[in-house]
């Protein structure tokens, strides 16, 4: 079985005794079978990849400045214990909470394996739920959907986010709150206690996030004054492990809902990005070649493949967001 990534694999009996580099294989999406990628741009998603990579590289200042921006906004935003300001409430609302409107980075599907998938590419496990921006600022702590909706307030160990901690703090978090568990999963940081972190890669970010994570144990705990709910880290992986093996070891709660893969030089964008690709449990078997357990290959009724899934997926969204208005807040933008 050929070892060599771009090529499709020759799978057999012996698949799973094979060393982890033969199982992955480009799988081109072509013009003309289902045209997967029409609702991004015309050009492949490796190309795609390639050219933002090359953009990021180029103009890093414009994202310092944008994380700057965003930090600045937080801490300069108005007080809203503010009873004395007269103003109508919806034009309030939207005055307020507009600068943390579509400022999450959302996915593309994963509409081919990269080419470069298993020297610089990570995967995260994410739990069902729904993504929330956490802004830990002057002594509170609020959550925003992605169009910039406030859903809570509350108080949390994160700094900036409860009445001890110093004023000047800021935490900025891309989080998956989990209802059921109430508890939010922490997928991505933006800042860190007033430490703008847009600019940095998605390797140095996670290796940040999981060190303030484990270093602040409040954050682990539920305690009625200082830290309302949990915030974890999510499991990850990088793509030159054994992915079996960690399939295999995830925990049963929260139910998985999918995996994000992040190209680990990709730096945090607003907006949907090929640097961050999806897949559903069920599709990793077909898409990467991995021996999952039964509990994470349980196709939907009238399963085909995943080009047909990811092509249904679209079309239902497209047609939702006509006759609805509405918009994901979700993990993926599909």
């Amino acid at each position: 079985m050929t070892t060599q990534i771009g090529r499709i694999s020759e799978r057999n009996d012996k698949c799973q005794e094979t060393n982890v580099r033969s199982i992955f294989y480009k799988k081109p999406i072509k013009k003309n079978n289902y045209k997967l990628e029409a609702d991004y741009d015309d050009s492949p998603q490796e190309i795609r990849r390639q050219k933002l990579l090359q953009h990021q590289k180029e103009s890093r200042d414009a994202f310092v400045n944008a994380a700057r921006k965003l930090l600045d906004e937080a801490l300069l935003s108005p007080d809203e214990s503010d009873e004395s300001m007269e103003i109508d409430v919806k034009r309030q609302y939207s005055r307020r909470y507009r600068h943390y409107a579509n400022k999450l980075m959302m996915s593309e599907w994963m509409l081919d394996v990269p080419e470069d998938f298993l020297e610089k590419w990570s995967m995260v496990a994410c739990p069902q739920g729904k993504r929330n921006l956490i802004v830990a600022c002057k002594g509170s702590t609020k959550a925003f959907n992605r169009r910039g909706e406030r859903l809570a307030e509350f108080n949390s160990a994160l700094p900036g986010g409860n009445s001890n901690e110093h004023n000047r703090n800021c935490t900025i978090l891309d989080c998956i709150w989990v209802a059921k568990h109430q508890t939010y999963y922490v997928l991505d940081v933006l800042t860190w206690s007033t430490q703008p972190l847009l600019n940095c890669d998605a390797e140095f970010r996670r290796f940040w996030l999981d060190s303030k994570l484990k270093e602040i144990t409040e954050l682990k705990m539920r305690d009625q004054n200082k830290n309302n709910y949990p915030f974890l880290s999510l499991p990850n992986i990088r793509c030159d492990e054994n992915l079996t093996d960690f399939l295999l070891d995830l925990p049963s709660t929260p139910p998985l809902d999918g995996l994000l893969f992040y190209h680990r030089e990709g730096i945090y964008m607003h907006g949907t990005t090929p640097l961050v690709t999806w897949l559903k449990p069920f599709m990793l078997s077909e898409v990467l070649g991995l021996s999952l357990p039964s509990t994470l290959d349980d196709k939907p009724d009238g399963y085909v493949d995943y080009r047909h899934h990811i092509l249904a997926r679209k079309k239902n969204k497209k047609t939702m967001s006509n006759s609805m208005e509405i918009t994901e807040s979700e993990v993926k933008d599909e």
